[in-house]
């Protein structure tokens, strides 16, 4: 009687099991039916199919993402440059990717080495903020290139105005023929925008809100200002001109007198033990086998 029950149970948990997996397997197949045909009613520029299921699944996300969220991302993608269209969305999903894989991961790990289950904890949020941490460096590559090129466009647009051009003509001058980047970039949204309408200000208060960057927020202030009273724009850029050279220089300087204790470190770490095992490795095999 015993076993005959044991065999009936064991087919109604096989049959439950069949069901559960069929039940799954028919849900995710659905789930993903809609993806793919979001995918392809997209408007998308990629003509990547892949490209465009990674888009329809990160509209999914919309509902989840509260507004100050946003705000901020949004406000620190601006920064970078815009990354080629990079939604909200796209930015959360790959954190919520590399956050699963990271953990599938560490799992397979601790399983083989037996270490502490923490440890998938801590990989999950590794792998969650490795793309805000990508995000960062984005806005700080882009803000060192605006920094190393600003002096020079500035130097450009000085001339320009000196030589009679008025502001926006020297702008325009100066995005002709100065060297490609992200400085050039913006200020030709900075011309978009007058064309659409903007008064100068308006366009010059917009640039600093997109870049975020206190050397040039400080310039286009200035210039702002300038324009609002009534002052000389070449006099203002030439003033500007000049303190843009001295801040360059004294962070040329600090970086310099930064470098010595940077390189204590290293120097500790990989350089000294190196000489000593040079230095004392005969000594100590004449000693151990003499």
């Amino acid at each position: 009687m015993s076993i005959f029950i044991a065999i009936v149970a064991a087919g109604l948990m096989a049959v439950s099991v069949f069901y559960l997996m069929n039940s799954t397997v028919v849900t995710i197949g659905h789930y993903f039916q809609l993806i793919e045909k979001e995918a392809e009613d997209a408007n998308s520029e990629s003509d990547f199919f892949g490209n465009k299921v990674w888009e329809a699944m990160a509209r999914r996300l919309t509902r989840f993402i509260s507004p100050t969220y946003r705000e901020r991302i949004e406000k620190r993608i601006t920064m970078a440059g815009g990354l080629d269209g990079l939604a909200v969305e796209g930015l959360t999903l790959s954190a919520v990717t590399s956050c699963v894989t990271s953990c599938v991961l560490s799992v397979g790990l601790v399983v083989l080495t037996q270490w502490s289950w923490a440890f998938v904890a801590v990989a999950g949020i590794v792998g969650a903020i490795v793309p805000f941490i990508w995000l960062r460096d984005k806005v700080t590559k882009r803000h060192h290139e605006i920094l190393s090129s600003l002096p020079y466009h500035l130097d450009l647009l000085t001339l320009c105005v000196e030589a009679g051009l008025d502001f926006s003509a020297g702008v325009s001058r100066m995005v002709e023929k100065g060297k490609k980047g992200p400085i050039v970039e913006e200020f030709q949204a900075y011309l978009t925008e007058l064309r659409l309408g903007n008064t100068r200000s308006e366009a010059l208060e917009a640039m600093s809100a997109r870049v975020g960057l206190i050397a040039l927020s400080t310039f286009l202030s200035a210039l702002i200002q300038a324009d609002r009273m009534g002052t000389n724009l070449g006099k203002t850029l030439r003033i500007q001109s000049d303190q843009l050279r001295v801040e360059r220089f004294q962070r040329a300087e600090k970086l310099a007198n930064e470098a010595p204790v940077k390189m204590i470190l290293p120097l500790v770490l990989f350089i000294f033990p190196t000489i000593w095992i040079i230095l004392g490795g005969p000594l100590i095999f004449d000693w151990l086998f003499k």
